[in-house]
């Protein structure tokens, strides 16, 4: 009996959150009929599309042994409460194997900077808008966006905090 699409939802809901799914779905078809295979794609299509987060980026996880062609035939998926603290890549070294191994740390990924939050009505309102009249002008075009979005959150900093 073929896992179908009923089956891996069924799954899905009894697992307890986070979840993690990864492996080697390059589908060998055992199936012989043109119906069994459209529900092998139905199965495909609900894998790839449901609720989970594709972690894959756009490396090859396997090298065929005699063309040498290469494809991302190994999947990982995860929930999206872990899915910003997950970060996928294969490794260099095929290790006498056929796939490439794939390393998934959990929460090690550091961002270049944290998402900024000001308290709004704590802010110094009028020593804002000057300091941001001064250092901004109301209309520099040679100011690149990443220039002025650099001084507004330093003003931002010094009068909301």
């Amino acid at each position: 009996m073929a896992f179908n699409t009923n089956d891996f939802n069924d799954l899905l809901h009894q697992l307890p959150l986070p979840i993690l799914i990864t492996g080697d779905f390059s589908s060998h078809s055992t199936l012989g009929d043109a119906q069994n295979w459209i529900a092998e794609e139905r199965w495909w299509k609900t894998f790839l599309l449901n609720s989970l987060c594709i972690l894959n980026d756009s490396c090859s996880t396997y090298i065929h042994p005699t063309t040498g062609s290469s494809s991302a035939i190994d999947l990982s998926k995860c929930s999206l409460d872990i899915f910003l603290d997950m970060q996928w890549k294969t490794l260099n070294d095929l290790c006498g194997s056929d796939h490439y191994l794939i390393s998934i740390p959990y929460g090690s990924i550091e961002t270049s900077s944290a998402i900024p939050s000001w308290k709004f009505h704590k802010a110094d309102w009028p020593s804002f808008s000057n300091e941001a009249s001064e250092l901004l002008g109301c209309c520099n075009p040679d100011i690149s966006l990443d220039e002025f979005s650099e001084k507004l959150i330093t003003i931002a900093n010094k009068w909301s905090k």
